[in-house]
């Protein structure tokens, strides 16, 4: 009975090693197939990107080879293909082809430019997905695994500084992207901080001054108005105040003076 047992159990060992054994051939004969790295990729795009005004920007995304090592360069193909989760869709701008040159690695980083979507209020959410295009005679991979065959790419835009000087006033975006405007720099490169605010308020006094329609923030408040409790761009109500408080003073003092 033993016996009977030992040999059962030698043949269904053999069975299965067997079977991984036929496994494994099939799967490292396979041709080449190619898959994306990760399944989702989100741009930033922070001050400094709005400061240098370029009309594009550079990401990447990364494939992976499934199966062996590559034993030759092999082109592939890449298009775009809209994502309806996303009300905004990105202008991405991709190669006609792509070659994949690395051969002592299962993994290669390849680039793209986007054109920068534009600055609006609120957290805006632009995407779309990036697919490998199985039907360019030029892609020159068999289709990989399914859910590897895409990657949404999104960018949204948080210009908003880690630190924000409160001389400015309250922090909005609106009144941030008319500074780096006229300024030309973000605010952490601000140098003389009082010359840059008397640079800002009369840009704006200017802007208005010709008739434009007022900038508001997010809550629709006007970013900068001497009628206002919040002050002209870069002055608070307070200071103000405190301004107007201190030149009452000084003017009483010299007039006394003069008597």
């Amino acid at each position: 009975m033993k016996r009977i047992i030992y040999f059962a159990l030698l043949i269904l060992i053999s069975g299965v090693y067997m079977g991984c054994s036929e496994n494994e051939i099939e799967l490292y004969n396979q041709t080449p197939r190619i898959n994306f790295y990760g399944n989702t990729h989100l741009r930033i795009l922070i001050d400094t990107d709005y400061v240098k005004k370029e009309p594009y920007s550079v990401d990447s995304f990364t494939v992976q080879i499934q199966g062996d090592l590559l034993k030759e360069s092999r082109d592939f193909c890449v298009k775009v293909t809209p994502n309806s989760n996303y009300k905004n869709s990105v202008d991405v701008l991709l190669n006609d082809k792509y070659t994949y040159t690395s051969l002592d690695t299962i993994h290669q980083v390849f680039y793209f430019r986007f054109t920068r979507p534009e600055m609006k209020k609120g957290k805006n959410l632009y995407g779309c997905n990036l697919e490998f295009d199985l039907d360019n005679s030029a892609h020159k991979f068999d289709k990989g695994l399914v859910e590897k065959n895409q990657i949404i790419f999104s960018v949204r835009w948080e210009i908003e500084p880690d630190e924000w000087d409160w001389e400015w006033g309250d922090y909005s975006d609106a009144k941030y992207m008319f500074m780096m405007d006229i300024l030309g720099h973000t605010s952490e490169d601000v140098e003389d901080i009082d010359a840059d605010k008397a640079k800002v308020v009369d840009a704006y006094a200017n802007y208005k001054a010709e008739g434009n329609p007022p900038i508001l923030d997010e809550d629709g408040n006007e970013i900068a108005s001497s009628t206002t409790k919040t002050g002209e761009v870069g002055t608070s109500y307070y200071e103000k105040v405190y301004h107007l408080y201190n030149k009452f003073c000084c003017s009483s003092f010299v007039a006394d003076k003069l008597l």
